[in-house]
C-alpha cells in the first residue's frame, strides 16, 4: 500500500504537465478574412475621350446635284431672302430636292422636262424676284435672276464689269466660243457667275461652280 500513493500522485503531475504543454504549444488561430468592397464605379477610370469636336464644317453633300465629288469640302454658302449668294437664294439653296420646293408652294410653275437628259427647270416666286431654277436628278444644281436682286458686295442687273471686279476681285474672266465675257466667283465648290453684255452684269446665277463654268465656256450641260 505504501508503495501505490507516490505512482498515483507521479501520474497526475504528468499530466497536469501535458495539458500545460499543449495549452502553450497550440497554434493561434488565423485572423478572418474580410472581403474587400469593390471599388466605387468611376473611381480610378479614365472618362472616354470625347468625339472628335474640331468644328470642321462639313459640306452639304458630298457628292454635287450634277455628279460631280464636292472636292472642296468647304460649307455651302448662307442664303437670304434679300441677297443672292453661291448657295442659293432665300429658300432655293443648290441641292434642295424639287420636291420640296414644290410641297412648300415655292414654285409658280412646276419642274418640266428639259431637252438635256435628267435636267428639268421651273420659276420661283416674284418674292424672290423670280429667279429660273434648273434642276438635275431632282436636286436644284443652279439658278439665275435678270432683275431686281444683289449680291452681298453690291453688283446687280446693269453694275458695270469694272464694279463686279472691284467688288470680286478673287473672281476669274471666263470667255465662251462667241467672244462673250462673264466672271466667276467660286466658293469651295459654289460660285456666282456675273454674264456680262455691253460692259454690264446681265444675268447673275448661283450654283455650282464647275457645271456653271462649263455651261458658259462650253456650252455643257442644261
Amino acid at each position: 500500500m505504501r508503495h501505490r500513493r507516490p505512482t498515483v500522485l507521479a501520474v497526475a503531475a504528468l499530466a497536469l504537465l501535458a495539458v500545460a504543454a499543449c495549452s502553450h504549444d497550440a497554434p493561434k488561430p488565423a485572423p478572418a478574412v474580410t472581403a474587400s468592397a469593390p471599388p466605387e464605379a468611376g473611381v480610378g477610370t479614365p472618362e472616354p475621350t470625347p468625339p472628335d469636336a474640331t468644328g470642321t464644317a462639313k459640306p452639304a453633300f458630298s457628292k454635287n446635284p450634277d455628279g460631280t465629288a464636292n472636292r472642296s469640302g468647304a460649307p455651302q454658302p448662307t442664303t437670304e431672302d434679300s441677297t443672292i449668294s453661291a448657295g442659293g437664294l432665300g429658300p432655293y439653296k443648290i441641292g434642295v430636292p424639287e420636291e420640296t420646293l414644290k410641297s412648300a408652294g415655292l414654285l409658280t410653275r412646276p419642274p418640266t422636262a428639259k431637252s438635256c437628259t435628267g435636267y428639268s427647270g421651273a420659276i420661283g416666286l416674284a418674292k424672290y424676284h423670280s429667279p429660273t431654277l434648273v434642276f438635275f436628278k431632282g436636286r436644284l444644281l443652279y439658278l439665275g435672276v435678270s432683275a431686281g436682286v444683289t449680291t452681298a458686295q453690291g453688283p446687280k442687273i446693269g453694275t458695270a464689269v469694272a464694279d463686279v471686279k472691284r467688288g470680286y476681285p478673287r473672281g476669274k474672266q471666263l470667255d465662251d466660243w462667241s467672244g462673250a465675257s462673264a466672271w466667276l466667283v467660286p466658293t469651295g465648290d459654289y460660285a456666282l457667275l456675273f454674264t456680262m453684255k455691253d460692259d454690264k452684269v446681265a444675268l447673275v446665277q448661283a450654283g455650282m461652280a464647275e457645271p456653271l463654268q462649263f455651261r458658259f465656256t462650253d456650252r455643257q450641260g442644261c
